[in-house]
This record gives C-alpha cells, structure tokens and sequence, in this order.
C-alpha cells in the first residue's frame, strides 16, 4: 500500500465563530445559539475541508408559518447552506447539508417536533474542492467524509441545546409548581 502525505489545511480560511455568532445574533435575535467549528479534515484522499455550524433556537429562529388559531405566532425550523461563504439556495432535497440535518434524531436533544421548531440551523463547508452534485452548483454531493464531520458538528451543537432546552423546562416547571402552591396557600394553611 502507498501512504500519501497530508494536504496542507492553511489555504481554508474559514468564517470563524465569532462571525457566525454575530451574525446569526443580529438576524434572528435567538434565546440560544452555538456555533461548532470542525477542525479541517480531508475527503477523497486529498481534497480539504472544513465544516462550521450554528443552531440558534427561540426568539425568531426558524420561518414563520403565519398564526395558529389562538393568534400566536408559528413558526417551523429552517436551513441555512452554504458552500465557500456562498449560500445554496436551491435543490436542499438533494444536498448532502440537508440530509446530515434530517439524519439526526432531534428528539434526543430535546426537539420534540423538529420540523415546527423555533429553531435555525445554519451549515457552512469551505473546501478547495467543493464536491457538487452538478454543475450548477445547487448542492453538495454526499461524501462519506463530509457527512461524518456535518454530522458530528450538529451533535455536539446538538448537545448543548440540550442542555438549554433542559434548563428551560426546568424552569417552567418550577414556576407552575409554585403557581399551584399558591393557588392553595391559603387553604393549607389553616
């Protein structure tokens, strides 16, 4: 067998977490958000990339759906792709971006109806060599490699919302309890 030599991962310079943060902050106002850069990894035997991803949830996270019968409004998850800092605004069925997100199982991370969620998932892959599936550039193809990085990257981010999530209904919990006890206070005070 040959072994080759490592690519060199300096020629990916990517958006950078700090970026991504700002920007997802000033347009979707969320309650929580995480970023999760990959470190640079390599697909095909030699082309590099690397993976960046940011979930921001609550607030005006996701797209609104208009207004349920109560008036408040709906709001269903949203993707957003990009590809070298250019979004991919067409095919999404087709697109390695967008099956890594519907591969992941949300109920464990504590997102019981993933598709009406508050919740903005923003996925970004810098390679020298983006593997599109044609030649209009719409959608990237699916790599075993990338796949694994997208995915793990979701997970973790994943994973912190969790714990967000978690918290919040904790939270809300309490607070009905503390409700319900004053609610009966007096009765059981005497």
């Amino acid at each position: 067998t040959i072994t080759f030599i490592a690519p060199r991962l300096d020629s990916l310079i990517p958006i950078g977490e700090d970026r991504i943060k700002k920007s997802i902050k000033s347009i979707v106002e969320p309650e929580f958000l995480e970023v999760v850069e990959r470190k640079p990894s390599v697909y095909r035997g030699g082309f590099p990339f690397c993976v960046e991803v940011g979930i921001a949830f609550g607030g005006n996270a996701g797209k609104s759906a208009g207004t349920d019968e109560e008036g408040k409004q709906v709001w269903k998850s949203e993707t957003l792709r990009f590809a070298n800092r250019t979004p991919l605004l067409f095919d999404a069925g087709g697109c390695a971006l967008t099956q890594a997100v519907q591969s992941i199982d949300w109920k464990r991370y504590g997102i019981r109806d993933f598709e009406n969620s508050p919740l903005t998932i923003f996925l970004h892959i810098l390679s020298v060599h983006i593997p599109y599936t044609g030649a209009g550039k719409q959608a990237v193809s699916n790599e075993e490699e990338i796949m694994e990085e997208l995915r793990l990257a979701l997970m973790d981010a994943g994973r912190k919302i969790y714990r967000f999530i978690g918290h919040q209904r904790r939270q809300d919990e309490k607070e009905a309890k503390r409700k319900m006890y004053y609610k009966y206070a007096s009765e059981v005070a005497f």
